[in-house]
């Protein structure tokens, strides 16, 4: 995309990751299945193929994720996956056990 005020070209992406050990991307706007997002790791556009619709605010995987693995997104785990993960997967409470609200055990 080129600036019109500038004449450069603007590099613009479609998610985010908010620390860089994080295994998903937040994305800031919905995206389709098969569409070609870039992805801001600090200062670095990351190209992802998104393998499912992802809504405004949801997560999508940055790489595989196996069932079990913990999930990591602000530096932290926040839950568990508790399915296999594919790249490009939307992430969210059908495929992840959240770590919040729960009481030790």
């Amino acid at each position: 995309m080129i600036d019109a005020a500038t004449g450069l070209d603007v590099v613009r992406w479609d998610a985010l990751v908010v620390h860089p050990d994080d295994d998903v991307a937040v994305v800031l706007h919905d995206v389709s299945a098969g569409d070609s997002i870039g992805v801001r790791r600090a200062a670095a556009i990351l190209r992802l193929e998104v393998k499912q619709d992802v809504p405004l605010g949801h997560k999508v995987a940055l790489h595989d994720l196996q069932a079990g693995a913990p999930l990591r997104k602000y530096g932290e785990i926040i839950g568990v996956a508790t399915s296999y993960i594919a790249t490009g997967t939307h992430v969210h409470v059908h495929n992840m056990a959240s770590r919040r609200a729960r009481t030790p055990s």
